[in-house]
């Protein structure tokens, strides 16, 4: 999957959420000033980096949603289900996505990755699902798509961004929305991870620039300065090979919850689920 790569690559969520919350105070006054008080409405209509840094904050406090996820040449990226990004250190999602031919539960809490569901029991014997193990090539994607579906983390990623630009306003699924849109060099985005240790940082460049030596990140915010879409390319493919990532319900996700140990199947069963 394009889209996990980019999560892959991103920094401590507590170093982010540091520069979110300077890059919204720095802007506090300004937008204030603007609006009447109204930060938020000056973010909207104004600067495209404190309308970014606002909504990570809003995001933030929404805490989990809805979310579905599109990869347009990748059968196994993708679903739709539920997130919780409350606690960014135990990112959670549960999405449902065709896989192989079966509606394929992909489930990750932190660190922790599975795959499975119902369609998953005839292949492990009627166990419903196979922990990923660490190294695994699924499970890292798994795993890093838990990341990516936390809003805060592109979206701060994107404020610190030196080429910004508000596309303008358009109408998505029946709202109006600001389009934003942020530029970065590949290697630049990667230099700044400072979290990850000199050997990830030169794995996730290679990874990073399979999409291009340049990304591109488009978002789409509503009134209520929440992010309602999200899109990531690279200048390799250009934009027909977006990966989506739409955001609705946000505060009404469902509990995300590991699997019973006593429901999992081995890893060697992996290989008949997927086969």
């Amino acid at each position: 999957m394009r889209a996990v790569r980019l999560a892959s690559a991103v920094a401590t969520t507590a170093v982010l959420l540091g520069a979110v919350t300077a890059c919204s105070s720095g802007n506090d006054a300004e937008s204030g000033d603007a609006k009447g008080g109204d930060p938020i409405a000056a973010a909207l209509t104004g600067d495209p980096k404190a309308a970014l840094a606002a909504s990570a904050l809003v995001m933030q406090k929404a805490g989990n949603g809805k979310v579905t996820m599109v990869s347009p040449n990748d059968s196994k990226g993708g679903g739709t289900g539920d997130a919780d990004w409350k606690d960014p250190a135990k990112a959670a999602v549960d999405l449902v996505g065709d896989m192989e031919g079966k509606k394929l539960r992909i489930r990750v809490i932190g660190p922790d990755a599975y795959l499975g569901g119902d369609d998953a029991a005839a292949a492990l014997g009627g166990k419903h699902w196979v922990k990923l193990p660490a190294g695994d090539q699924a499970g890292d994607g798994f795993r890093a798509a838990g990341q990516l579906l936390n809003p805060v983390v592109p979206l701060t990623v994107a404020a610190q961004s030196g080429k910004l630009s508000k596309v303008g306003q358009e109408s998505l699924d029946g709202a109006q929305t600001t389009h934003l849109r942020a530029v970065e060099e590949t290697s630049v985005l990667v230099a700044g991870m400072s979290a990850l240790p000199e050997d990830q940082r030169k794995i996730v460049q290679k990874t990073l620039e399979q999409d291009g030596k340049t990304l591109t990140f488009d978002f789409w915010l509503n009134g209520k300065q929440e992010l309602v879409q999200y899109q990531e390319y690279g200048d390799t493919n250009g934009a027909k090979q977006a990966v989506t990532v739409k955001y609705s319900g946000l505060g009404k996700a469902a509990a995300i919850t590991a699997p019973a140990a006593t429901d999992l199947g081995s890893e060697a069963d992996l290989l008949k689920l997927l086969g």
